[in-house]
């Protein structure tokens, strides 16, 4: 009985052992393929090579460091049995078996390469930057910091250097802005920044008709006046490709607007772009701007004339800014601030001034009246006597009558650039370009005066058929 229990045992034994070859018949649920055992040929392994490398396999989605797990004969797998992962095989198939496929040995050799390169080109970068100065950079950058090697010399002029990339974009593009003054015969007394946006126009869209831009009641005549006395100088807030055919329109024949500047030459700091007036080449004692943004005149308030934004309704503001821009710039002062200064609210300035004047000409009068009773004399003789003219009243005059004369001069200006775009224009073929027969400058030129003169009898003789 003993016997049978024993013999029994053992075939159970026997049957639960497992069986290498079973176990890699049986193995399931698992994706393991070496390429080396898939041949074109399989008897002449030498000679061929595989269809399915590494590259295809991985492709497909085949892992090839993947191990299998042992099943046994019942299907449930035996864990942690290395049947594969004999001692026995190959070591270079063992390797092959661990290593990554070809294309991500190229994509970690690439990465790489681009991680050397990226550091290298920082370290030279960092070092160009390090360098010491150049007899032909900017004194500002360098002020402070002399050459040398030492490592504190070397972090300031990197970070100095650094710093003014930065600030390349942040400053306008040029130093100076505007060109030197004219000498002195042409040159203005003052010189008048104005902002074009919601102060000479504005512009609105709508669905119907998109943009409108409407020009402000009195624009002509406050730059055409002005510009007896000061340079205007029209700073835009808004680019060049958008306003230039606008200040075009305004002016012409640019006899009113000195230069244009644009958003390009702001100061950009804090986020919003400043008008520098610093950068204009012009002395700050004697340079006012006219603005409605607050942001644009951070840097110079005390020269700034900040007004409410205009809507686009018509109004006279303009035209009552006219008297004290006069007076400013009749009364050659050295320097405008303090009578800025002076005003207790810019924004409400023609009013203010208005008030001024009114108690100056009161008190004129009265000094009049008292001196036109004192001389008796005269009154007893029966001599006129004459008031004297408020002193403002005749600076007015005096410009009116210089504004009307320039009126004249640009009207007059305007008829012969119409004049000469009516003349007919001499042209000249390709071939007299080849040949060489174009005709001189002095005969050109004659030929001009010429048509001229018969275009000019032509509407003379117009005129009189008219009358």
């Amino acid at each position: 009985m003993v016997s049978r229990l024993i013999a029994s045992a053992t075939t159970r034994v026997a049957r639960q052992t497992i069986n290498p070859i079973l176990v890699i018949n049986n193995i399931t649920n698992r994706r393991f393929i070496s390429s080396s055992l898939i041949r074109l040929n399989g008897k002449d392994k030498d000679s061929k090579k595989s269809i399915l490398t590494d590259d295809v396999l991985d492709k497909i989605g085949i892992d090839l460091n993947e191990k299998p797990s042992a099943v046994s004969d019942s299907g449930s797998s035996v864990e942690g049995a290395e049947i594969l992962e004999d001692k026995d095989q190959p070591k270079e198939q063992r390797k092959r078996r661990a290593a990554q496929s070809s294309t991500d040995i190229k994509r970690e050799r690439y990465a790489n390469i681009f991680y050397l390169v990226f550091f290298a080109s920082g370290l030279g970068g960092a070092a160009y930057l390090a360098r010491n100065w150049d007899e032909d950079e900017d004194v500002k950058i360098k002020q402070d910091i002399p050459n040398g090697y030492t490592l504190e010399l070397l972090w300031k002029r990197f970070n100095a250097r650094f710093n003014s990339i930065f600030t390349y974009f942040q400053e306008p593009p040029f130093p100076d802005l505007l060109p030197d003054s004219p000498p002195e015969p042409y040159k203005r007394p003052l010189t008048l920044v104005l902002t074009l946006e919601d102060l000479l126009i504005h512009s609105e869209w709508t669905s119907q008709n998109g943009w409108k831009t409407a020009k402000r009641p009195g624009v002509d005549y406050f730059l055409g006046y002005l510009s007896q006395y000061y340079e205007i100088v029209l700073f835009s807030s808004n680019y060049m490709m958008y306003n230039e055919k606008i200040v075009e329109k305004l002016d012409p024949l640019r006899a009113y607007i000195s230069y244009q500047l644009y958003k390009e030459h702001c100061l950009y700091k804090d986020g919003s772009h400043i008008k520098d007036l610093s950068k204009l080449n012009r002395d700050l004692s004697k340079t006012l701007i006219l603005e409605v943004d607050e942001d644009s005149i951070k840097l110079q308030p005390e020269n700034a004339i900040k007004l409410p934004k205009w809507d686009g309704k018509p109004d006279d503001e303009l035209i009552q800014l006219i008297p004290f821009f006069e007076y400013l710039a009749t009364q050659q002062v050295k320097d405008i601030r303090p009578i800025l200064a002076s005003f207790k609210d810019k924004s409400k300035l023609p009013q203010e001034f208005n008030e001024r004047v009114s108690k100056l000409r009161t008190e004129f009068e009265n000094d009049q009246n008292k001196k036109i009773q004192g001389n008796f004399i005269n009154s007893i003789l029966g001599l006129p006597t004459h008031k004297a003219k408020f002193p403002l009243d005749l600076i007015h005059d005096e410009g009116v009558k210089n504004y009307q004369h320039f009126q004249k001069l640009i009207k007059e200006e305007e008829a012969k650039l119409k004049q000469q775009s009516d003349l007919p224009k001499e042209t000249f073929k390709l071939k007299d370009l080849v040949e060489g027969n174009l005709p001189s400058q002095e005969e050109m030129l004659k030929r001009q005066l010429e048509k001229q003169a018969e275009f000019e009898k032509q509407q003379a003789s117009q005129s009189q058929i008219a009358k």
